[in-house]
């Protein structure tokens, strides 16, 4: 496939008139290529010198130059008279690269051609000579997008070509390229032109083509490509088309759909004040006037970012004017960076995709402003702090009883009636040692914790148990791996007494896939190794909530022993084993 055309400059053919700009103005020499200086160097250089390489690898956002690049190199290689590795574009090669008629230069679409067939029909035509230059090249656009057999087909002819081929690979994806191809190549990777580059390029075009356009317009235009020339210019001819050429500011920003600059700003600043009400009637303003919301929240979250750019004091990286960067810096300074970062997270998880209606409606914008307004009246209620204090509140009744000796006595009295009761009939009925136990009570506040400390007592049973379903698990994953995989969080040790193992299992499925008998040797054998006797492995299906009930029986005489020094049951304990609160 021959390339595409190549138009030349209005003053070079006369057919180019008729061509869109982006093609007319393509760059026809190196010196032409804005914002790659040092790749254009050393192309330059290599074509100069002779020393050119086999393959050429360009990675690089959209409308960057990639392909322009490529056809500068092919045109260059073959000039009859290149001085200083520039083409001269006026010898019998270079016109036929401008006109779109190059023998020697095949241009291929690898996202159409991306199968093993279409390389081989390359690798066939690679070993032909050239018909008219020196050399022959073939360029090869998205080459990201050739199968995996397609490009383990190229590799070979990519490795060892003709010495009279090159191969211009072109991707915008370069981690979908093969390292085995890329490592074959000169890689060059394409940066996003900057804006005085791209500024710079408009404004020739607008020379040639007699555009009256201003340097600010121009930069909004090349700030609406985001780096890509081609957009830039495709903006600035759709612009031109609109409103003909001498197009005013408000103009442009209309052309390229940025009239809802202010009302985003005025958006912004409502969410980060927190007034629902101001920033919900712009919303509904801009939906009305039939503006395009996604592009409205994009400006809105464009501002944020301005203004916590200028907060961080990187107000020049946004490419403002003077005037313009200055009034940001003001508005930034009296906002507090996090209200800024909350309001660029608000807006920008704003999804348009989950809008019903299904047509670029107002409610993502809505749903994230009453997101971020709530946010801001978080910080103003008491509520978080409120409930860090009641926590001291509900403990300062207990050193209370501590402080003071006869009160403390009656809410012991209420608690202990019942014991008192059984040891009646028992101990002579007087006042005196009445009185005495009473007093050596007194001290007992403090010791009152040691229900907290009680429960502790029946952790190394439970730890027992744990520690021996855990040898087992691992016995079981050096012998048989399926086992293993059903002890494995499915299954806890109810109880281990003498030469019995009850083993409670979560679900039925797994209860009834022991009980089936294919397992029940080994655990008996698993078992027994483990707690060096013969042991007999028992099952039942015991829940997760079950572990709750199971731990009160054992804690039972632990419950009373603490009640009996005084302590309170906080937590339902269930009837006959709560003692007397229960």
């Amino acid at each position: 496939m021959n390339e595409l055309p190549l138009a030349a400059p209005a003053e070079a053919t006369s057919p180019a008139s008729n061509e869109v700009l982006y093609r007319k103005w393509r760059p026809q020499s190196f010196a032409e290529v804005h914002g790659h200086e040092a790749i254009t160097r050393t192309l330059r250089n290599s074509v100069a010198s002779g020393r050119l390489a086999h393959a050429y690898l360009f990675c690089g956002p959209r409308g960057t130059g990639k392909t322009t690049l490529g056809r500068l190199l092919a045109k260059a290689a073959n000039c009859a008279a290149q001085q200083d590795g520039e083409p001269c574009n006026e010898c019998d090669s270079c016109r036929s690269f401008i006109e779109g008629r190059a023998m020697d230069f095949v241009e291929q679409d690898a996202a159409s051609h991306n199968s093993v067939d279409d390389i081989r029909q390359l690798r066939e035509n690679v070993v032909l000579t050239p018909m008219a230059s020196d050399r022959k090249v073939y360029l090869l656009d998205e080459v990201h997008m050739l199968t995996g057999a397609a490009q383990n087909a190229l590799l070979k002819t990519l490795e060892e070509p003709p010495p009279h081929i090159i191969f211009v690979l072109a991707t915008t994806e370069a981690h979908k390229v093969a390292g085995t191809i890329a490592s074959r190549c000169q890689r060059f990777d394409l940066k996003r032109i900057p804006l005085a580059a791209m500024v710079d390029r408009l404004t020739y075009i607008c020379q040639q083509e007699g555009f009256e356009i201003d340097r600010p317009s121009l930069e909004e235009i090349g700030r609406s490509a985001t780096g890509s020339m081609r957009d830039a210019i495709n903006a600035l001819e759709q612009v031109v088309t609109y409103y003909g050429k001498t197009p005013t500011a408000d103009q442009v920003q209309d052309a390229l759909g940025l009239s809802v600059d202010v009302r985003s700003g005025q958006l912004a600043r409502a969410a980060l004040s927190g007034d629902l009400a101001a920033g919900l009637r712009t919303i509904a303003h801009v939906r009305d006037d039939g503006a395009d919301m996604r592009q409205f929240a994009k400006q809105v979250v464009k501002y944020l970012r301005g203004l916590l750019l200028a907060k961080a004091g990187a107000a020049e990286s946004l490419d403002l004017p003077a005037e313009m960067a200055a009034e940001v810096r003001a508005e930034a300074a009296d906002l507090p960076k996090d209200a800024i970062i909350r309001g660029l997270q608000a807006f920008g998880r704003a999804d348009f995709r989950d809008d019903p209606s299904a047509t670029g409606g107002s409610l993502p914008l809505e749903l994230a402003l009453l997101d971020l307004t709530a946010d801001v009246e978080r910080p103003a209620q008491p509520s978080p702090s409120a409930e860090q204090r009641t926590p001291p509140q509900r403990e300062t009744p207990t050193p209370k009883p501590a402080a003071r000796s006869a009160p403390a006595a009656e809410p012991r009295a209420e608690t202990a009636p019942a014991p008192e009761a059984k040891e009646k009939p028992v101990t002579p009925a007087k006042s005196e040692p009445a009185a005495e136990s009473k007093a050596e009570a007194v001290p007992a506040p403090e010791p009152r914790e040691m229900p907290v400390t009680a429960p502790a007592k029946a952790a190394p049973a439970a730890a027992a148990t744990d520690d021996l379903l855990a040898r087992v698990r691992q016995a079981s994953r050096e012998g048989d791996r399926q086992l293993s995989a059903l002890l494995n969080g499915s299954c806890e040790v109810l109880s281990a007494e003498g030469d019995t193992v009850v083993l409670g299992f979560y679900h039925t499925f797994h209860l009834e896939r022991v009980e089936s008998g294919a397992y029940k040797e080994a655990l008996d054998e698993l078992f027994s190794s483990a707690l060096g006797r013969k042991i007999t492995v028992k099952y039942e299906h015991a829940p997760r909530d079950r572990g709750s009930e199971k731990a009160e029986p054992k804690g039972g005489h632990l419950v009373k022993a603490a009640q009996e020094l005084g302590a309170r049951t906080v937590s339902p304990t269930r009837e006959g084993e709560g003692g007397p609160d229960a």
